[in-house]
């Protein structure tokens, strides 16, 4: 290649990984004009359309993506060498918006491997407890983690599964000598039953009960976790969770599980996003590994 130009690379790389010439133009301090000016030279230059521009959203083509791979870790070698020199950070940023149940399990232990991995990326996080779509809709979020169930009816979004997870019946410690030889799920149809009704749960939860005939004496309805646990912990009655959100309670042994035959329903975590950037492909890619592990 003739008259190699090594900023023409690095300007792309950045409005890459800042997911366009605006942000790219704010963070480098480089005027706009010049940035597209530079990107179309790279193009020229190398005879290739890196930048999709047929649509109003950054997206880059298949030969623009390979070049950014290519670049990735030059530059982040680079960077990781001038910030040691230095000692200047420069920081970006990550928004998150997640169930407020999986907030509280899944993120509390893992931003502690996630900030050692990236320390130089901040971190904005959302709890909700339902998923608003509008918010994502307008690029409010990076990435939304949730119940695959909610995330499927999310559009114009690109989708990974994380895990699927287990659910079981629970049952507090005074509660657990009526329920550990318990061998089928008819066998505790008629005991007080704590239901927890976030909808799309709640409407597996009905099917399989259908399916296999029971019928639950419901004694309280709660939407709120921390509450649901506190009262089948409490011995009110018996509950219904995934395995992941019960780590911690099975763990100080404040909850248990009554084991039975039937193969139960399973919860499939998903996350979703909009921006194809190497941050949240670098969120995503640690924290399905982190979750594969902590599942083990």
């Amino acid at each position: 290649m003739d008259n190699f130009n090594f900023n023409l690379f690095k300007y792309f790389y950045y409005v890459v990984l800042y997911n366009g010439v605006t942000n790219a133009s704010k963070n480098l301090n480089v005027a706009q004009p010049s940035l597209s000016l530079s990107i179309k030279n790279l193009e020229s230059q190398l005879n290739k359309t890196l930048i999709d521009r047929s649509n109003k959203q950054f997206t880059l083509t298949g030969e623009g993506y390979q070049l950014f791979e290519i670049l990735k870790p030059v530059f982040e070698s680079i960077e990781k060498n001038i910030d040691f020199l230095t000692n200047e950070k420069k920081y970006l940023e990550i928004n998150i918006g997640i169930r407020y149940s999986y907030g509280k399990i899944i993120l509390s232990d893992f931003l502690k491997t996630f900030r050692n991995a990236y320390p130089n990326i901040k971190i904005n996080i959302d709890l909700y407890s339902k998923l608003d779509f509008n918010k994502v809709k307008n690029g409010q979020y990076d990435i939304v983690i949730d119940d695959n169930d909610y995330i499927s009816q999310l559009e114009n979004v690109k989708t990974e599964v994380v895990c699927e997870i287990e659910n079981c019946f629970i049952c507090g410690n005074e509660a657990l000598s009526d329920y550990k030889n318990v061998n089928s799920v008819s066998e505790i149809d008629t005991v007080p039953f704590i239901a927890y009704k976030p909808s799309l749960k709640a409407g597996k939860f009905k099917r399989f009960c259908y399916e296999n005939d029971v019928s639950f004496l419901e004694i309280v309805n709660v939407n709120e976790s921390d509450l649901y646990y506190k009262l089948v912990q409490e011995n009110v009655g018996i509950g219904f969770s995934n395995k992941l959100l019960l780590k911690k309670f099975l763990q100080d042994k404040s909850l248990y599980i009554i084991n039975i035959k039937e193969d139960i329903f399973k919860d499939v975590l998903s996350i979703a996003y909009t921006k194809n950037t190497q941050i949240v492909y670098n969120f995503i890619k640690l924290l399905k590994n982190y979750i594969t592990e902590e599942m083990k």
